[in-house]
């Protein structure tokens, strides 16, 4: 004799939905044959033995068994299984490639070499207190353009939004 049939059927369904919500899709299909020995007719059981079928990939023997149960007599268990059949017999959305995202491989990333990757990373070496002309030299000179170009910028815009501020103070 199975611990399971001296349940009533609100109890068989609690397990039934403890197991499905911990992924346990093959133990509530089990769980629900052995309930049905005992409640043949009970359609929230069938409804739990489709969900689990389509869980396990049975996806045309879901839809079949839910099918069946749309002419229920029980209004709940009917309406369920036109939900549920609305979802699974909807057609597949194409989605255009610009909606995706490509995700990049970065398993390789630990493997590459220092130069590739880590140099972005670096921290910044500290100056030394004692400075000479010859280092300050050296420093300019390795100043790339882009960096003189980021800085003019900004004091361009610097001068603009002064001059706005200062006309916006003329203002009555």
């Amino acid at each position: 004799m199975s611990p399971f049939e001296d349940l009533r059927l609100p109890q068989h369904l609690a397990l039934i939905q403890s197991g499905f919500e911990q992924g346990q899709y093959r133990q509530v299909l089990e769980q629900v044959r052995q309930a049905q020995s005992r409640y043949p007719h009970s359609g929230k059981l069938r409804l739990w033995q489709a969900l689990a079928q389509e869980a396990l990939g049975q996806t045309q023997e879901a839809i079949l068994l839910a099918q069946t149960l749309v002419r229920h007599p029980d209004p709940e268990v009917a309406q369920q299984a036109r939900y549920i059949l609305g979802i699974w017999q909807a057609p597949r959305l194409r989605r255009p490639p610009e909606w995706l995202s490509e995700i990049p491989d970065l398993s390789q990333l630990e493997d590459a070499e220092p130069p590739e990757h880590r140099l972005a990373y670096r921290q910044p070496q500290r100056k030394s207190t004692r400075s000479s002309p010859a280092a300050d030299a050296t420093d300019v000179s390795s100043s790339s353009g882009a960096d003189r170009f980021d800085t003019k910028l900004v004091w361009i815009l610097i001068g603009i939004l002064s001059a706005l501020l200062a006309g916006l103070a003329w203002l009555p």
